[in-house]
């Protein structure tokens, strides 16, 4: 993606040393403009065309990021809920180990699976018959229902099998992407809420 001399002029201006007037003393932070999302996170972040990424350790947080004008001709940002990649080895969406009171359902029948991690892109799961592990992969009507009562409608794709453990990743994904990456924002959040607290 490319921005347009205008678009630049108006991030330099955003973004330079004199943009911020304030009496208190501010901690130094690098700030970056990107001009492209890494591949491997474009289609989890949907028609997200700005993205704010910060670094927070072995993290990024990359959060969806529009700006409208208001009545007054003022730009008014609005983030969304981050997409965290970790970045440990090679780049890919975090993942929580076996999540509390989240399921699978196929056509809102409860399945007899145990998640072993489930991340923004994919899930780890324990079956115990294969041939029920083939129907849910043949399913198009699969959902996982979250804590909030949120539910992700959502097909799988298989990536690997290892005896009764199977991987997969997530495919047309109808609605409740952005629900599922509250639900693992705020478990990452407070799980490493140390590497938050500098920040407001």
């Amino acid at each position: 993606m490319d921005f347009t001399n205008e678009e630049l002029d108006f991030f330099q201006q955003v973004f330079s040393p004199g943009a911020i007037e304030t009496g208190c003393k501010l901690k130094k932070h690098d700030l970056t403009v990107q001009t492209s999302i890494p591949k491997s996170i474009a289609h989890i972040l949907g028609s997200s065309k700005l993205t704010l990424l910060a670094e927070i350790s072995h993290y990024q947080l990359w959060f969806p990021l529009s700006l409208s004008m208001d009545e007054e001709g003022e730009f008014s940002p609005k983030l969304g809920t981050p997409e965290i990649i970790d970045i440990q080895g090679i780049d890919r969406s975090w993942r929580v180990m076996s999540p509390k009171n989240v399921s699978l359902h196929n056509e809102g029948t409860k399945q007899q699976v145990e998640i072993l991690s489930l991340s923004s892109s994919g899930i780890k799961m324990r079956v115990n018959c294969p041939v029920k592990a083939k129907k849910l992969f043949e399913n198009k009507d699969l959902e996982i229902h979250l804590p909030n009562q949120s539910q992700v409608k959502l097909a799988l794709e298989p990536v690997r099998t290892d005896n009764n453990v199977l991987a997969a990743k997530f495919k047309d994904v109808a609605h409740g992407r952005d629900c599922l990456r509250k639900f693992l924002f705020n478990l990452h959040r407070s799980k490493y809420s140390e590497l938050y607290k500098n920040l407001n």
